[in-house]
């Protein structure tokens, strides 16, 4: 599946899961915790069946989706917004400033943003406390803007060249009015590929830091949360990593469509190598 129909298949199961989990209803309650129906298999009542403390295994997925969505949508914003400014100053600036922007996003970037998440988390929370959806996805997106940096600096240099800057300037723009003109606006396309790339590693990052008990905290779901709790009936209650992990497959396999659907329409480097 490639181009325009990967890209609608993409776009179709993301907006399939964010309208599942946004419309999810005030019903079902992630916390309520019912004694007689502990590690329940799905059946009526529970479709997703029920956890260790009788907790509907649907209502913690739906709910704990929002905050594992959020993250991944706050963290490619971030990364764009910052990685696409950086670059375009680089790229329309050369000398020094393309230098020094070029190595601290060589610098930033030579540390894996799972690994440096841990670092921080650990370091800014050490009594423990909670963190939001959105909270995890700006440090992702702080940590992971170098990935989109180098396509942005890129493109700015190749139109830095062209007539299109050339006759911008001669009409009087001014750097700033420039750069968010005629730079970021087509330099920012090729940057669109990787992004899809990103916003899905931005949800198993905040996955991984909540199975690794470093984002957001119990009672409150996560997917990764939910399947560190799996953890402890793993041999007996298949339904609790079953679908935790099967929504995170889901997530992942949407984004790389989107990401190979708008490589094939804008002709964007594959980075996932």
């Amino acid at each position: 599946m490639r181009g325009r129909s990967a890209l609608r298949a993409g776009a179709a199961l993301l907006l399939l899961l964010a309208l599942a989990c946004l419309a999810a209803p005030g019903s079902l309650d992630p916390l309520a915790i019912d004694t007689a129906r502990i590690l329940e298999p799905p059946g009526p009542g529970h479709p997703l069946g029920t956890d260790g403390l009788g907790r509907d295994v649907l209502a913690r997925l739906l709910h704990g989706g929002r905050r594992s969505l959020l993250a991944g949508a706050v963290a490619t914003a971030v990364a764009l917004l910052v990685g696409g400014l950086l670059g375009g100053l680089a790229g329309t600036l050369p000398g020094w400033p393309d230098r020094v922007l070029s190595r601290l996003a060589e610098i930033v970037y030579a540390f894996p943003a799972l690994v440096a998440a841990m670092a921080i988390l650990g370091l800014a929370r050490p009594g423990g406390g909670t963190i939001g959806g959105a909270a995890i996805g700006l440090l992702v997106g702080l940590l992971a803007w170098p990935a989109l940096f180098r396509y942005v600096r890129a493109e700015a240099r190749r139109l830095r060249e062209g007539d299109r800057l050339a006759a911008a300037r001669a009409a009087g723009a001014g750097p700033l009015r420039t750069l968010l003109l005629h730079v970021l606006p087509s330099a920012i396309l090729p940057a669109l590929v990787p992004a899809a790339f990103l916003a899905a590693g931005a949800i198993l990052v905040e996955a991984g830091l909540g199975f690794l008990g470093l984002g957001i905290h119990p009672p409150h779901p996560s997917w990764g949360g939910l399947l560190r709790e799996a953890m402890e009936h793993v041999e007996t209650a298949w339904w609790l990593v079953l679908f935790p992990g099967a929504a995170l497959f889901l997530v992942v396999l949407g984004c790389h469509l989107v990401g190979e659907g708008l490589r094939a329409r804008i002709g964007g480097e594959d980075i996932r190598a």
